[in-house]
């Protein structure tokens, strides 16, 4: 895959939709939060266009989306009532850093297999650095940051 362009509204989309899962006091934990990234491909590259989010079960130490809101996202697509493919998902960190766990590692793998411009977005928007985008690589069997266009 050669560019990976993304609009500024997008990353700002995802942020605010992970900043749902900080804290409100003092008295309660950050909590994982999970979401999709749409767009389409375009030749060799990829263009985001959205980001968004629906149900699921959130923890402070992971997030699974719903089946049926990821089903519901997916049919939309398949009848063209979106316009945009699912291209990439992105989820939080807050407060331990931008990483890929091991399960990261997998999801990323299997989406890369069914899909293989498929990227994963990891944000901490408690960090300076607030999110990275990752691809898989098989020769080396990880998951690698990369570079991303972001246009206005």
């Amino acid at each position: 895959m050669s560019k990976v362009l993304v609009t500024q509204s997008v990353i700002d989309q995802a942020l605010g939709i992970v900043c749902s899962g900080l804290p409100r006091s003092q008295h309660e934990d950050s909590i994982e939060i999970s979401g999709l990234l749409l767009g389409r491909e375009i030749g060799t590259g990829l263009f985001i266009t959205s980001a968004l989010s629906g149900r699921q079960v959130s923890t402070q130490y992971g997030s699974e989306l719903d089946e049926n809101f990821m089903a519901a996202v997916a049919h939309q697509v398949a009848t063209g009532k979106r316009e945009d493919r699912i291209v990439g998902m992105f989820h939080s960190h807050p407060g331990v850093g931008i990483f890929m766990s091991r399960q990261d590692v997998r999801t990323l793998m299997n989406f890369q297999r069914l899909r293989p411009a498929f990227v994963m977005m990891v944000i901490d928007p408690l960090t300076r650095v607030r999110y990275r985008f990752f691809r898989y690589d098989p020769e080396t069997e990880t998951a690698r940051p990369f570079s991303v266009e972001v246009i206005p």
